[in-house]
């Protein structure tokens, strides 16, 4: 017998079901069918939550990509004085996760998935995940700018600009790893960041 869900318990479970078939398989082609037969619900149950799949997509946007942002990377820098320290200890966990679930040397960011995938097809979509990288650009200004006022941070870097260069470091190279697949490149290639990160210091 399948154990009873509360309304936002189902809710959350169709929201994880369709981003894991959406970073495994993309937007465009993971079916409404697909994404009910893994949930194993209704259709009709999903369109009591969804009007559709694009509304489906952008609920994944905000609500499961924003939260992992948000633990991730935003409350972690809520506090530090010391960014390249903790943003060194974000990507240690990083590589942690693509030793334990190796199916994202494959698959990539999720992030940047749906941002390569749906920003030239549907303008909402880029709306609410461009929301998404300014959040994160802002999380590491604002940490870099504490930094600076630390002295863990050379006087002389710019906050905006090295955040924005931080978040296309990173997504631009987990694009990378999905195309090399090899832990000895996310190894290289995590040394490279790194050095950048490190270069920031006094």
């Amino acid at each position: 017998m399948s154990p009873v869900r509360t309304p936002e318990e189902t809710r959350m479970m169709i929201l994880e079901t369709a981003l894991d078939l959406f970073h495994r398989s993309s937007f465009t082609g993971t079916s409404i069918n697909q994404i009910v037969d893994k949930a194993g619900i209704t259709k009709g149950a999903l369109f009591h939550y969804f009007k559709g799949k694009n509304e489906l997509g952008y609920a994944v946007v905000e609500e499961c990509l924003k939260r992992q942002i948000q633990e991730h990377w935003i409350t972690p820098l809520a506090t530090s004085v010391d960014p390249v320290s903790d943003m060194l200890a974000i990507l240690e966990k990083m590589s942690q996760m693509l030793v334990d679930e190796p199916h994202i040397l494959e698959c990539g960011c999720p992030l940047n998935n749906l941002s390569q995938e749906m920003s030239s097809r549907d303008e909402t979509f880029r709306l609410r995940l461009l929301e998404l990288y300014r959040d994160w650009e802002d999380a590491i200004e604002k940490s870099i700018r504490a930094g600076i006022d630390a002295g863990n941070i050379k006087e002389e870097t710019d906050p905006q600009s090295t955040a924005s260069a931080i978040v296309a470091l990173l997504e631009g190279s987990i694009g990378l790893i999905k195309v090399n697949k090899d832990m000895a490149y996310v190894a290289r290639m995590g040394q490279g960041i790194a050095n950048f990160l490190l270069s920031l210091k006094p």
